[in-house]
């Protein structure tokens, strides 16, 4: 086997198990954010569903307090746009 052959298939094996095991450990850890994706905006969708009830029953609300918590809710639904619900079975 020429030097070229060995520089391209003489570590194939190695090569290919590298590069197999590269790609488990990403999707590993893309699972892992997805699944950390997940627990935000349930903690983030919460926290918003509080403040609204608290606004819903404060007396007297101001405007630039109501207009900061429509402001809040519409960046939350932009990053809760970015990922698509599951569908419901």
């Amino acid at each position: 086997m020429g030097i070229l052959e060995r520089l391209l298939f003489g570590d194939l094996p190695a090569t290919l198990e590298r590069i197999m095991t590269t790609q488990a450990e990403l999707a590993q850890a893309l699972t892992a954010l997805g699944a950390q994706l997940e627990k935000a905006r349930g903690e983030i969708t919460q926290k918003v569903s509080d403040l609204e009830a608290a606004l819903a029953g404060a007396a007297n609300v101001t405007p630039e307090v109501q207009a900061a918590f429509d402001a809040l809710k519409a960046k939350v639904q932009v990053l809760d746009d970015l990922n698509p619900d599951a569908p419901t079975p």
